[in-house]
């Protein structure tokens, strides 16, 4: 005859591994989480808004009184998990500040021959990345990198090459599928901090950064950005602040250099 207490036993032992089986399948998947998605904030230059003070100008407008470079806008293609564009909307604002810290009048060094970039290199924050050209989609749009060469920083090719007269224009994601991208740290930049970009003539164009700033995307700054200036220039763009409902952040890093080697 089986004793009376051995079912009861052995049903206490049965639920007690289904519990442990149960914590160890929640655990793996909180850790999984934890991996691919708590990557923490990425650092965050101050946030600056239209009508905030300003004591000097990167961008210039054409002295003909004509338009500075076209402005370009976000990606509206991207698939539903990847991040957004690291450009400003087409419909964003034109607000008339600019960079806090004045560029020269004139870059230290000479304009360069046009050459497409290779690589990118910023050793403030880490970074050396292959460069690739990318251009505007059917509606106007700058298109951001995916796929295979999401994690890369892409030159935009209707924006002069680095070194050449003009404000070069290099984008980069963020994060990518839950992970720090080329660009995470880049709002950790400060004025004085080089970059340094290679070209497919085998020459290095040296930028010295002038100013990083946050700004909301539907008050981005298009002539402080993408408008005619002085000399050889840099502009280095990213997204950056809080999400709104459909997962897109709502503001961009935009980081001001100039010329100074060459």
């Amino acid at each position: 005859m089986t004793p009376q207490g051995t079912p009861r036993r052995n049903g206490g032992r049965r639920t007690a591994a289904a519990v442990l089986a149960a914590l160890a399948v929640v655990g793996a998947a909180l850790l999984v989480f934890a991996l691919t998605h708590q990557v923490g904030a990425p650092p965050e230059p101050p946030l600056r808004t239209a009508g905030a003070p300003s004591d000097g100008a990167g961008a210039q407008s054409s002295d003909d009184g004509g338009e500075p470079t076209e402005p370009v806008g976000a990606d509206p293609t991207e698939p539903a998990d990847a991040e957004p564009s690291a450009v400003p909307r087409t419909d964003a604002a034109e607000p008339s500040e600019q960079p806090s810290s004045a560029a020269p009048e004139a870059s230290v060094a000479e304009a360069l021959p046009a050459s497409t970039p290779t690589a990118v290199r910023i050793d403030a924050i880490g970074v050396e990345e292959q460069v690739f050209p990318i251009g505007l989609g059917e509606n106007g749009e700058l298109l951001a990198p995916r796929g295979d060469q999401a994690d890369l920083a892409a030159w935009f090719d209707g924006s002069p090459t680095p070194g050449e007269s003009g404000p070069s224009v290099i984008e980069g994601h963020v994060t990518w599928g839950g992970d720090p991208s080329v660009f995470f740290e880049l709002g950790a930049l400060e004025a004085g901090d080089r970059i340094e970009v290679d070209r497919e003539d085998g020459t290095v164009a040296t930028f010295e950064v002038y100013d990083a700033v946050r700004y909301p995307k539907d008050e981005f700054p298009t002539v402080a950005v993408y408008g005619r200036t002085d000399g050889p220039e840099l502009r280095l763009i990213t997204c950056a602040g809080d999400l709104d409902e459909d997962g897109h952040h709502l503001d961009n890093t935009v980081v001001f250099a100039r010329l100074v080697e060459g």
